[in-house]
């Protein structure tokens, strides 16, 4: 008996480090040329690799990603989105773009010798040159705009997601791309796919208003803005989207899903 306590402790402490890095997301980027990466205008290292893992970081959310080149003015850049914890999403980067190539268990990834892998910063001392040029109006704000050009949209002074929306063309493009289809489901399935293919999606509250209109049932347009929640430009606007819902409760999980988040 005292022997088999001894191999299930044992087990249990080998599950325990897995289980909490399958809590979050890794992201490994990949490239021929040697590379620093910036999340949401971070710098996550300051030394140059062409062979990155940043572990840590927590799922269901879009990030900016940005590549700085070594010895080159030359970068890229892509808002991503992890889409499950326990999941490591595995990005090709070249000059030109940042491509997901796979998506695999984490806990079935093996990380090779020559790989950097960094636990996610998500506030560091390693400031980027957008925040340092801000710095001095953080001091006098509650909140600074996390992007260095935007789209200015008027009247609006709360938090911004993404630095630019949609053309209008391109909501036309997507709206037609969701009325193809005669299902609610194969609706609802399209416009997810069409937008995490999109390179930089990013969407004004009201363009989110009309694409969630396009559902019929309540439930379906809960599920799609809750998907598209980190692609949302104007946060702060999402009253507006109020009246796509009849039900107290489906207003309720939208105010919080876009609510300020607690210091």
């Amino acid at each position: 008996m005292a022997y088999y306590k001894i191999i299930l402790g044992y087990i249990l402490v080998l599950l325990i480090p897995v289980s909490a890095y399958c809590q979050t997301a890794s992201a490994i980027f990949k490239s021929d040329h040697s590379f620093q990466v910036s999340v949401n205008y971070i710098a996550q290292h300051s030394n140059y690799n062409n062979n990155v893992a940043i572990y840590k970081l927590p799922a269901e959310k879009a990030y900016n990603i940005k590549i700085s080149f070594e010895n080159d003015t030359v970068f890229t850049q892509k808002n991503i989105h992890l889409i499950d914890q326990g999941l490591t999403h595995i990005y090709e980067v070249t000059k030109e773009a940042i491509q997901l190539k796979k998506v695999i268990p984490t806990s079935s990834y093996l990380n090779p010798d020559n790989q950097l892998t960094i636990a996610y910063i998500e506030n560091s001392s390693l400031i980027s040159e957008v925040n340092k040029k801000d710095s001095v109006k953080a001091k006098d704000t509650a909140y600074v705009v996390p992007f260095d050009s935007y789209y200015k949209l008027e009247d609006y002074n709360g938090r911004i997601g993404c630095p630019f929306p949609l053309k209008i063309e391109e909501a036309s493009k997507l709206r037609g791309f969701i009325l193809a289809e005669t299902l609610e489901e194969s609706k609802l399935e399209k416009a997810k796919i069409t937008i995490q293919e999109m390179d930089s999606a990013c969407v004004l509250i009201d363009q989110i208003k009309e694409l969630t209109l396009l559902f019929e049932y309540e439930e379906t347009r809960l599920d799609f803005i809750q998907f598209i929640r980190p692609y949302a430009f104007d946060i702060d606007n999402y009253e507006k989207l109020y009246p796509v819902f009849d039900y107290d409760n489906s207003k309720d999980e939208l105010k919080l899903l876009y609510r300020k988040k607690e210091k």
